[in-house]
């Protein structure tokens, strides 16, 4: 079972990082356009694909994690490591669950209003706070995909 909890792990890492790099590229891409209706298009797609593949990929990277480490006889108490990624695991959700995924739902809104004329009211606040919640997320998971190669154990 080890190896199989090893390659999730591992399946859901990329599927992880993956969302990210959908989610940057496709806000850069709404950052430099003018068109609404390019705008709306491509926060859908950032907010559908991190509330879909980034949610999913990491809760279940976390707790394959944790599997893969009972699996090798890792525990809490005697790793202080673990209990470093598992707090980091928890913040990275805390930051998906409440600044990148509300931000990013309201981007998309936003944008979609403003194709049919509405205000665009909020909109650079709530960008900012959506890339500040995005880098975060993306310092988390490199600090994380560091700890778990240089990862010290008893």
């Amino acid at each position: 079972m080890d190896r199989l909890w090893e390659f999730l792990h591992l399946f859901f890492a990329f599927g992880f990082v993956g969302t990210l790099v959908v989610a940057e590229w496709n806000g850069r891409a709404a950052r430099a356009t003018t068109d609404w209706s390019h705008r709306a298009l491509l926060f859908r797609i950032v907010f559908l694909a991190t509330r879909g593949a980034g949610l999913g990929s990491l809760v279940l990277l976390g707790l394959l994690g944790h599997a893969l480490a009972a699996a090798r006889g890792w525990r809490m108490g005697a790793d202080p490591w673990l209990a470093w990624v598992t707090g980091l695991w928890l913040l990275a959700l805390a930051d998906l669950l409440l600044l990148v995924l509300p931000s990013a739902s309201r981007l998309a809104s936003v944008s979609a209003g403003a194709v049919g004329g509405a205000a665009t009211d909020g909109w650079d606040r709530t960008l900012g706070r959506w890339r500040a919640g995005n880098a975060l997320l993306s310092a988390l998971y490199l600090t994380l995909l560091t700890l778990m190669v240089l990862r010290w154990h008893s």
